[in-house]
């Protein structure tokens, strides 16, 4: 994966704005302008009107608030367009405009993701939810908000599974008022109450800057479509600056956890538009140091992309008539890595995970192998971790529509030739419907799911192929158990590749 703070290497010391003031004269800065706005403007509350409009992906198009075209921002000399009425001559004025929001350059893409682009600009906090899990800014207090959301670039690599990012802004009558509104949305954000089935994926910290306080709490949940075990995951960080706020809410087809670092680092850049600064180039680099500091006992990390199988190594499929169908890794999928799966990885606390996924197209989907591999923090805990997978192959307690599956047979121990010789391993095959596109047909998947144990790491692994109404075997139906033997030698190829890749650096 490469490095997300190098992607702030395009702020100049030309950028305006620099070079940037330290933190506490940023917050001086901020004081003094808000002191002066404050004693300009009557008693109401200014909302500056300017909305972008534009295509939304994963979620519905068309819940803004007054969509007009995209506008440059105001000078500071200019008076905004639209005044809002105070609910009384007493209340505060606010001086927060969309000028406060961050902007593309300020957010860092996960990597092998495409860049984040602006999408639609709201006054307020939009006619839909920004995030399903919080409630509405304005119901903690808030005397004034506005809302960005950003979406991949379009026509990149990736692009149509990185999800959607959206961002609010909010300013509150005092600082006090801001860190209890701050604290009411991460416990919101962590318990996600409001969604039925989520379950707690980690939590990150966000320091550095002219941050007053911030963290980044992260929910899984499944789909409410019944026949799939598709995912979201919804990672929010709620960050405090004196007397305001900055949302950020990442919400995405997910597999497995990942430690929300871009998020964290775009975080910290938004709050220096919250006072209306640009991030100094600095800020990631100078974040990331605060954080190892706080845990440089830390270990490093043992796992990366080494450890998981590339296409070359995986068997092609012998097509009748014409060459082998050969893999393609693709981008990481809303679904779990094993079929009969419990519940995401992240519930066996796995100190490291990561993970990789390969399709076969003819031109249709005829193939699939996912792959994770799991580093623990003692063995112990991977033995417990590989009693809870070895039971979810036994049983398959997925969440699916039970008329689709059936087990073709028990789970059962298997060896597997790979140096370093491993400690165990199991494996089951379970057959279910595939997809017809709503019609009725006799297609199945033909699931073999693997759990390989080393010491404190594990690899799980799926080899998936299509057939229907026979399985992939030399013959249909088979009726020899050689008709078997190219099925059974692919399906080897593919665990022994896989397992070997991820416990080559063991003893």
């Amino acid at each position: 994966m490469s490095d997300p703070i190098s992607r702030l290497d395009q702020f100049r010391a030309d950028t305006p704005g620099a070079p940037m003031k330290s933190a506490a004269e940023v917050r001086q800065r901020g004081d003094q302008i808000r002191r002066r706005q404050r004693a300009l403007v009557t008693a109401g509350a200014v909302a500056l009107a300017a909305v972008v409009a534009g295509p939304i992906i994963f979620l519905s198009a068309g819940f803004g608030e007054r969509a007009i075209e995209p506008q440059p921002a105001p000078a500071p000399s200019q008076t905004p367009s639209t005044v809002a009425p105070s609910p009384s001559a007493s209340a505060p004025a606010s001086d927060l405009t969309r000028a406060n929001l961050p902007t593309e350059d300020d957010l860092v893409a996960e990597d092998p993701y495409p860049q984040w682009v602006l999408e639609q600009t709201y006054d307020g906090e939009g006619r839909g939810d920004h995030n399903e899990c919080l409630p509405a800014l304005a119901d903690s207090g808030a005397l004034a908000t506005f809302r960005r959301d950003f979406i991949p670039e379009a026509g990149q690599e990736y692009a149509d599974s990185a999800g959607t990012l959206k961002t609010v802004v909010a300013e509150f009558g005092s600082a006090d008022e801001a860190e209890k509104a701050r604290a009411k949305l991460s416990d919101a954000a962590s318990s996600c109450t409001a969604v039925d089935g989520t379950e707690v994926a980690g939590s990150l910290p966000v320091e550095g800057g002219v941050v007053t306080s911030g963290d980044i709490n992260v929910v899984t949940y499944l789909s409410e479509d019944p026949n799939t075990n598709a995912g979201w995951e919804v990672a929010t960080a709620v960050v405090a600056v004196e007397d305001r706020l900055v949302v950020l809410t990442r919400r995405r087809g997910a597999q497995d956890y990942v430690s929300p670092t871009t998020l964290q680092t775009s975080a910290v850049n938004a709050a220096y538009r919250l006072v209306g600064s640009s991030p100094p180039p600095a800020t990631a680099s100078s974040s990331a140091s605060s954080s190892s500091s706080s845990s440089a006992s830390a270990p490093a990390a043992v796992l990366s992309d080494a450890h998981l199988v590339v296409a070359g190594s995986l068997p092609g499929l012998p097509m009748e008539g014409e060459s082998s169908a050969v893999w393609q890794q693709v981008a990481p999928q809303p679904t779990p890595t094993l079929y009969c799966q419990g519940a995401w990885l992240s519930s066996l606390k796995a100190a490291e995970s990561v993970s990789r996924e390969f399709r076969l197209e003819n031109p249709d989907e005829i193939g699939k192998v996912n792959v994770t591999v799991l580093e623990f923090a003692s063995k112990k805990s991977a033995d417990a971790a590989y009693e809870t997978v070895h039971g979810w192959l036994d049983t398959c307690p997925a969440t699916m529509d039970d008329a689709k599956l059936f087990t073709a047979r028990p789970v059962e121990a298997i060896e597997i030739g790979t140096t370093p010789e491993i400690d165990r391993a199991a494996q089951t095959l379970a057959e279910y419907a595939a997809d017809c596109g709503g019609e009725g047909c006799d297609a199945t998947w033909y699931d073999h799911q693997t759990v390989a144990q080393l010491g404190a790491r594990l690899v799980l692994v799926t080899h998936a192929e299509a057939g229907g109404p026979c399985p992939p075997t030399r013959a249909c139906p088979p009726e020899e158990a050689s008709d078997y033997t190219e099925w059974d030698n692919r399906v080897a190829q593919t665990v022994e590749a896989t397992v070997d890749r991820a416990f080559q650096d063991l003893p």
